[in-house]
């Protein structure tokens, strides 16, 4: 999740968990549901419960024990309590039942606490059924009476053996012959006295309540759960994540202004956009002039991290939307691999950078005129990429190409060049420092912040001027909102653009033909619109 710094907004959380909301939504509902079933599975089960309590281990007369190392002996309430479920007692416990069942199957459900207060011990006992929880519990309290009488009974069994042995080395006639004696006759009477130190107070009788499956309690947990493993998965996958997922994150990690937000359907393959998206291209022209008043911008390169990422429409985009305010703008296509803004002014060229460079043809051969409506002051004049040369990245960074970019920016108020990805390939690197200032152009939820800070490295390295960056894909929300269509007026003057800049292609082919002015033909403009936008890069 975002980096807390004490000043976060907490939109940026809420954006987060947003962008998870199908993982969070699948733990947070998916683990109580689990644990439902899981529980709703199980077998009701009920519990019983008996009170017994322990006495002193008794006297003889004229007879003390000689082994007082028991547990019933010492009168360790605790230690009597843990002895419940063990495998002896648990054993005669099985045998007392009807019918007699297997000890160790029934163990495990049942439980012994003491109280060294009162020398009371409850045993508990759970099963399928309130007769058989209450018949366990009474079996262990009577398996508990029965193992102190045989743990006694051997002791006495002991101490008789003990005294006939002493007896049998000794005269009759000895002062202690009749003591001992007597011990033993005390002893022999004590083995067939009952020994009552375990008593049951209380017996054990069946409840109809069920105990279990405790289905909310473990819905219950399950809830606690499922949110804390989402939790830990969001933190997780997002620290692991490293896209840049907002324009906010890309401002904050660059350090650079935020010349642009461009949203996704401002990429559609023609040229027949809105004003809504039109708005961020006017944006980006206007803070590429006021962040910038210390230094004249009379070109900008236009670059991203990898493909696909908006640039070659940007630079189209930023050269239409400079010349319509009424600006001399001159569009240089130095992608001479791909030609991305001749792709994307739909037009053939055949005379482009890669031949004026190659062959030293004047620039001016090479250029093509594209229309703008009446109303639009401007001017715009197009340096297509022409066919893949052989060696694209010697020919951009050549001594010809600095010269060309320094002629073509006294010919017009701005230049836009458009690159290949910087990180695919070389060739924008040497143009870097012959320009005005770069414009990092990353696209939101794809440029990951490694080849952004890469780029930026490889920028300061060439002693590029970076004047700051656009996001691209940026859907409305937060601190991103667009202005409604109807603020911009009718649906007619939208829907019009498209024919009023058809009508101006025909009359700048007439009056450019008549003037010997190369100029767009109206066959060379692709008017095709997708049926999903996407960026052309």
């Amino acid at each position: 999740m975002p980096e807390f710094t004490g000043h976060r907004d907490i939109r940026a959380y809420l954006r987060t968990i947003w962008r998870w909301k199908l993982l969070i939504l699948v733990l947070v509902v998916g683990a109580p549901a689990v644990a439902y079933l899981l529980e709703r599975g199980k077998p009701k089960t009920y519990a019983a419960s008996t009170l017994i309590a322990f006495t002193a281990p008794p006297t003889f007369q004229n007879f003390t024990l000689p082994n007082g190392n028991s547990v019933y002996a010492a009168g360790n309430i605790n230690a009597i309590a843990r002895l419940v479920t063990t495998s002896p007692i648990a054993m005669v416990a099985g045998q007392l039942m009807k019918p007699p069942v297997n000890g160790a199957n029934i163990v495990g459900d049942v439980s012994a606490t003491a109280d060294p207060t009162t020398n009371y011990i409850t045993i508990s006992a759970t099963a399928t059924s309130p007769t058989q929880a209450a018949a366990i519990a009474n079996a262990f309290a009577q398996a508990l009476n029965v193992n102190e009488n045989e743990v006694t009974r051997g002791d006495i069994g002991r101490a008789i053996s003990t005294l006939k042995g002493e007896l049998s080395r000794i005269n009759p006639t000895n002062p202690n012959y009749a003591s001992l004696r007597q011990q033993l006759l005390s002893a022999q009477t004590a083995l067939d006295a009952p020994v009552n130190g375990i008593t049951q107070l209380q017996k054990a009788t069946p409840n109809a309540t069920p105990t279990g499956p405790h289905v909310r309690r473990t819905v219950e947990l399950g809830l606690v759960i499922g949110i804390l493993l989402a939790a830990a998965a969001v933190m997780l996958l997002d620290s692991a994540d490293r896209r840049l997922r907002s324009p906010d994150e890309l401002e904050e990690f660059t350090k650079l202004p935020l010349l642009a937000a461009v949203a996704p359907s401002a990429f559609a393959d023609g040229l027949d956009t809105t004003p809504v998206d039109e708005e961020a291209f006017h944006t980006l022209r206007t803070s590429l002039r006021y962040f910038t008043i210390d230094q004249q911008i009379r070109s900008v390169l236009i670059t991203s991290p990898g493909e696909q990422e908006g640039k070659s429409t940007v630079a189209v985009r930023l050269a239409l939307a400079s010349a319509r305010a009424g600006l001399n703008v001159v569009l240089v296509d130095a992608d001479l691999r791909r030609g991305g803004a001749t792709q994307k002014l739909g037009l053939t060229i055949t005379t482009g950078l890669g031949l004026v460079l190659a062959e030293q043809r004047p620039v001016e051969s090479a250029l093509v005129e594209w229309p703008l409506g009446p109303d639009e002051p401007g001017r715009l004049r197009v340096l297509g990429a022409g066919a893949p040369p052989p060696n694209p990245a010697a020919l951009i960074s050549s001594v010809s190409m600095r010269e060309l970019v320094g002629i073509l920016e006294s010919q017009a108020d701005l230049v836009v060049i458009d690159t290949p990805a910087a990180l695919a390939v070389s060739d924008a690197v040497p143009l870097m420092q012959n320009v005005s200032g770069v414009v990092l152009i990353s696209r939101m939820n794809r440029s990951s912040r490694d080849t952004i800070r890469r780029l930026q490295k490889i920028i300061t390295a060439a002693h590029g001027q970076l004047l700051g960056t656009v996001a691209t894909g940026v859907s409305s929300g937060p601190g991103y909102e667009k202005y409604s269509q109807a603020y911009y007026g009718t649906t007619t003057h939208t829907k019009g653009r498209g024919l009023k800049r058809r009508k101006s292609l025909a009359q700048w082919d007439k009056s450019g033909s008549d003037a010997g002015i190369r100029v767009v033909k109206p066959d060379e403009v692709s008017q095709e619109q997708p049926s999903e936008p996407k960026v052309l890069d």
